[in-house]
């Protein structure tokens, strides 16, 4: 097939583009497709047969289909409320995306994989940190939901088993965190720094991704009726449409253990690695911690989550599925 991507901003460090254009263009391309990257549409070869559109280019559909009305249409990361009968697919990235999309026929799960991390050198954890090393990478506004139990779990570890220091990797690192941000060493890292050796550095990896409503909405739990099936030990999550396991897959790729929370997209890993490395509340982060404290079972960890990564997480293989899915629409 010939596949043009179309991107208004084509920034690196943007996780969307880096692995949903770059990265898939690459893989399509040794698949065998014809695929390129295109900033202005009047540029994209009039013999094309899909065109993608990226984050920052999907409202621009009309006019792209206006050039091209033979061609299929897919759409990267749009807003859940966005609907265009233009746009024949969408691409998201797990699940809670998937679920949100309901106003589009075709919606198609391609993962978050970093290509650049496929060959990356193998992580042997040992005891010689002198710190507990816990890494975090991601964009910045992730890390309030530290508040409130991640952060009391860590303060507690800091304090009655191990001295922590927290490794944090985002695009902001001088923006001024509060609200969540742990009473112990914080050291805090750019994205344009050495990303593979401070994450292979750590002996743990953190994805906080769900907000417990709680802390907005105190007494919440007081909530409570039978007749309605609420209880005042239920979970109360909160989360993004878009949220998915793709800071996960790096550490996974990297040979670092992660600590998920209850994201759903979580939870397929947890199936297939099958040690339930998961937690809420500040008990079951401290749990978890604890029980990563030992080396040998990080060891074991990390050398099973690789093999999950290679045997259920291969880029070229979810690239067949998706064109397959795509060539259907043209048929």
């Amino acid at each position: 097939m010939n596949i043009s991507f179309l991107t208004f901003n084509p920034n690196e460090k943007t996780a969307s583009y880096r692995m949903w254009v770059k990265d898939l263009s690459k893989t399509l391309n040794l698949l065998g497709h014809n695929t390129n990257i295109f900033t202005d549409f009047n540029e994209i070869d009039k013999n094309t047969d899909c065109i993608i559109l990226c984050k920052s280019a999907y409202k621009a559909v009309d006019s792209v289909k206006s050039i091209f009305p033979e061609c299929v249409i897919g759409a990267i990361n749009i807003d859940k409320d966005y609907v265009n009968s233009n746009i024949s697919f969408v691409i998201v990235g797990s699940v809670e995306e998937y679920a949100s999309m309901g106003k589009y026929k075709n919606v198609f799960i391609y993962p978050l994989i970093e290509r650049k991390f496929l060959s990356a050198p193998d992580k042997k954890h040992n005891n010689e940190n002198e710190l507990f090393k816990i890494c975090f990478h991601g964009n910045y506004p992730h890390l309030f939901k530290f508040e409130p139990f991640l952060k009391n779990a860590i303060e507690i570890f800091d304090k009655e088993v191990k001295k922590v220091s927290l490794e944090v990797i985002t695009g902001n690192p001088e923006f001024p965190w509060e609200a969540g941000k742990p009473d112990v060493e914080v050291n805090m890292h750019d994205y344009d720094e050495n990303f593979i050796d401070i994450v292979q550095s750590c002996d743990i990896g953190i994805v906080p991704n769900v907000s417990d409503i709680r802390v907005i909405a105190p007494g919440i739990e007081s909530v409570a009726s039978i007749h309605h099936g609420l209880y005042n030990t239920d979970y109360f999550l909160r989360m993004k449409n878009k949220t998915n396991a793709g800071r996960a897959y790096v550490f996974y790729q990297l040979g670092i253990p992660v600590i998920h929370d209850l994201s759903p997209s979580s939870f397929e890993l947890l199936v297939k690695t099958g040690y339930n490395i998961c937690a809420h509340d500040s008990d079951s982060y401290l749990k978890e911690m604890k029980r990563l404290f030992d080396y040998d079972f990080r060891n074991e960890v990390a050398n099973k989550n690789k093999k999950v990564m290679e045997d259920y997480y291969n880029p070229q293989e979810h690239a067949r599925i998706l064109i397959d899915k795509i060539k259907s629409l043209r048929e």
